[in-house]
């Protein structure tokens, strides 16, 4: 069952990321050319999402691995919806043209893709200490 849901969980969170993470600001102008730069404050939500619920299932299940598999979910599903065919668009790819010619969802879709498993090593670094631990009987 905590497999189920942890799965359940990263997917929804997986979802609602992709969707949240084009979100992005110009800070000091409008284009690259005039100096400006990109704030990927949606992509920021979007990993706070998934480190938000992968250390509440964590915490909540009392086993490790359960985050792990909340974090697997969410980068998979925001694969497959990067990934998917036809005309809808949920990511734009990496690559030296999308930086010179989209910059703002370039980096932001690189910043949600690849934050993913960074911030999934960081929450199950900071759950390890906070798993309640068995009382011991006598």
């Amino acid at each position: 069952m905590p497999l189920l849901v942890a799965v359940l969980i990263g997917a929804g969170v997986g979802i609602l990321g992709t969707v949240l993470h084009l979100h992005f600001s110009w800070i000091g102008g409008t284009t690259t050319e005039e100096g400006a730069w990109v704030l990927p404050w949606g992509a920021v939500l979007a990993l706070l999402l998934v480190a938000s619920a992968q250390l509440w299932w964590t915490l909540r299940s009392s086993l490790a691995w359960t985050g792990g598999v909340v974090a697997i979910a969410a980068f998979t599903t925001a694969m497959v919806m990067g990934n998917w065919p036809g005309l809808d668009t949920f990511a734009v790819a990496a690559n030296d043209y999308t930086f010179a010619v989209v910059p703002g969802p370039a980096i932001a879709g690189t910043v949600w893709v690849w934050g993913i498993p960074a911030v999934a090593i960081i929450t199950m670094l900071l759950a390890q200490p906070l798993l309640r631990h068995p009382v011991a009987r006598d």
